[in-house]
């Protein structure tokens, strides 16, 4: 990776004019062509292998440490031409690089922070994160346990907390009742007669009490570490592999989150070795499609990653009536995890939870040990496991629910890729983006699905969010309705949701439903992708699932996510500059960024032939347009009118 972002080109970057500047991020054209100072072989390439687009990333170092979420992004289209860029570097001042305060005064204040009796810290490093357009020298460091985990940014200068947000991703229950286990036979489950399948690995938190990684997991070799500065090492690992101080392997995505435990002597708070889960005759662990990763379902019923097997019968049916067994819960997380996979794969060419064919380890019906509520399902980004509740009272347990289960494997989606971090817009647009998976994988293979998620867990009726009216169940669908939670600098997952990461998931969640279904929404009147919904909502898919694998960066917020997803629409489909409109339009009626009305360049409300008049005016110097029909004009949105305009709006017009 390189450490440095060359002079060239920050000289590009700060003398060509920008097409728009938005939060300090910038959004240029590229006209088709890359800028002459810009070399790709300083960029890290990424291929979206389902349409064969080329996207490149660099991430901004200062004197060879981090910049939090400032990057360079060059995005081609499916033609392979250079279509578009974005930027939020800072150009600004920095904070001195060497830092005043050593690790161990760090760790006391997130001590006193945390508030926890046993926990770990994870993940430290120095780096800058833009603060008030400074530059700001800050311990990066993560404070775990399993059922609290927060990521704090710490001043290296003054040890004030500049920021910090949550690291659990949770889907809790919300307004509403409903139902789950619906009782249907599911005729293909993938499971596994006997038990020498491959292995799952341990769900432990890797050895890293050594010399060469001095880590603070407490004192327990005589030595105090606390003042060490981290390195890793590779050794005899393969390519994305690090070798912790036992000389075992592990993926090193684990440093940028958390894992899970008390981590005391190395004494996790999970600390299960593979060969201590049981198993039977027939087991739910599904190779069928190893490349796009196993599938282990495992029971824990009532506890709290205690006794743990993975799911099994005597005989290929699994029917048991005995709820220690689990075969309702099993059936349940099994089938719908195998379909999430498939979706992800068959539509977007995605394999496994992390994109590379890792493991998607279900842990079901957990009892309340561990701090956590049974009547819940979460997605830890430490082990990368997703863990659904036994439920109670009004829910039952929370595996049972396609869109539930959607939903959480696309928390880790998102952590492996664009990292939207847990607190206001960008934890909406987190959270947001798991429901609208879970919408698409329950469409998918449930004749269509439903405009609401969660309803399956609800015994007695309702469900957790709602699509096409958030207001039914307390979201708002525009970001001056009533219920929106606006910024707060104190995001709490108690008293005020992360600053209304489940509440305000309802705008981008109406966004979704007014882009494939379409409908009039605050007197904006949204047109669908395409009249078949089937379309719409493929073509919705496929502009979402690059959206958050290429385009989103962790802090971005709802407008800058408006103007991402509006690249996305003229990079994947360059000559549909309807979707432009399409997009437009829908973040407009939430009340983020402004309407557009292409090709209607005479404001008549009807594209014809008195357009393409005006517009060849417009080219021939005959017309002198006024700024909205410039807009209106430039149908393929390239800052540019010319012949293709002409062409475009005559598609338009015969559809």
């Amino acid at each position: 990776m390189i450490n440095l972002i060359p002079v060239l080109l920050f000289g590009f970057l700060l003398s060509t004019p920008v097409d728009k500047v938005i939060h300090n991020t910038s959004f240029i054209f590229l006209d088709n062509k890359l800028p002459i100072d810009i070399n790709l072989n300083d960029f890290e390439l990424s291929i979206n292998l389902k349409n064969n687009q080329n996207h490149y990333h660099m991430k901004q170092f200062h004197e060879g440490i981090l910049v939090f979420g400032r990057n360079i992004k060059i995005h081609f289209n499916i033609y392979d031409v250079p279509s578009s860029m974005t930027s939020n570097i800072h150009r600004g001042k920095f904070e001195n690089s060497s830092p005043s305060l050593i690790l161990e005064y760090i760790n006391n204040i997130v001590s006193n922070d945390f508030l926890e009796d046993n926990f770990v810290f994870k993940n430290t490093q120095l780096m800058y994160y833009i603060q008030e357009d400074i530059g700001k020298l800050v311990y990066h460091i993560d404070a775990v346990n399993f059922k609290k985990a927060s990521r704090y940014l710490i001043s290296a200068h003054n040890g004030d907390i500049v920021k910090k947000w949550s690291l659990i991703h949770d889907e809790g229950p919300t307004i509403g009742s409903g139902e789950n286990l619906l009782e249907e036979w599911v005729d293909t489950l993938h499971i596994y007669e006997g038990d020498s399948f491959s292995a799952m690995g341990d769900l432990i938190s890797p050895n890293l009490i050594c010399e060469e990684y001095c880590w603070d997991y407490g004192d327990c070799d005589g030595n105090n570490y606390n003042s060490c500065i981290l390195s890793y090492s590779q050794g005899d690992c393969p390519n994305n592999y690090l070798e912790d101080c036992n000389g075992n392997c592990f993926h090193e995505w684990y440093m940028q989150f958390p894992g899970v435990g008390n981590g005391f002597c190395n004494a996790p708070w999970i600390d299960v070795s593979e060969n201590t889960i049981t198993s039977g005759n027939y087991n739910m662990v599904d190779e069928s499609n190893a490349n796009l990763g196993m599938i282990f379902t495992i029971n824990s019923y009532g506890g709290f990653y205690e006794d743990l097997s993975y799911i099994n019968s005597p005989s290929p049916t699994f029917t048991s009536i005995a709820s220690s067994e689990s075969h309702a819960s099993g059936v349940s997380a099994h089938d719908y995890q195998r379909k999430t996979l498939d979706f992800f794969w068959n539509y977007h060419g995605y394999a496994g939870i992390d994109g590379n064919g890792k493991r998607t380890v279900s842990v079901v019906n957990y009892g309340s040990g561990g701090g956590l509520s049974q009547n819940n399902a979460f997605y830890n980004a430490g082990l990368d496991v997703l863990s659904y509740g036994i439920g109670g009272g009004a829910y039952r347990p929370f595996c049972a629910a396609q869109d539930i289960v959607t939903h959480e494997f696309t928390h880790g989606f998102t952590a492996h890729h664009s990292g939207l971090i847990y607190e206001n817009q960008p934890g909406a647009l987190n959270e947001s983006m798991s429901d609208v998976f879970g919408y698409f994988v329950e469409a998918e293979y449930q004749n269509g699905g439903d405009w609401t998620e969660g309803e399956d867990i609800r015994i007695n009726g309702g469900a957790s969010r709602s699509f096409e009216n958030p207001p039914t169940y307390g979201d708002p669908d525009n970001i001056n309705h009533p219920y929106y939670v606006p910024f707060t600098n104190n995001p709490n997952m108690f008293t005020n949701d992360n600053g209304g990461v489940h509440s305000n998931s309802g705008i981008p969640n109406k966004v979704l439903f007014l882009v494939v279904q379409g409908e009039e929404h605050y007197r904006i009147n949204v047109l669908p992708f395409d009249q078949n919904i089937n379309i719409s909502r493929q073509i919705a898919s496929t502009i979402w699932y690059n959206w958050n694998r290429y385009y989103l960066e962790a802090e971005d917020d709802f407008i800058i996510a408006r103007e991402k997803m509006i690249q996305v629409a003229n990079d994947v489909y360059p000559y549909y500059p309807m979707y432009v409109q399409t997009i437009s339009n829908a973040w407009a009626s939430v009340g983020v960024g402004d309407p557009l009305f292409l090709g209607d360049v005479n404001g008549d409300s009807i594209i014809n032939i008195q357009d393409i008049i005006l517009i060849v005016g417009i080219l021939l110097g005959s017309y002198e347009p006024n700024e909205d029909q410039l807009i209106n004009a430039d149908i393929n949105q390239d800052n540019i009118i010319d012949v293709l305009d002409i062409v475009l709006i005559i598609n338009i017009i015969f559809n």
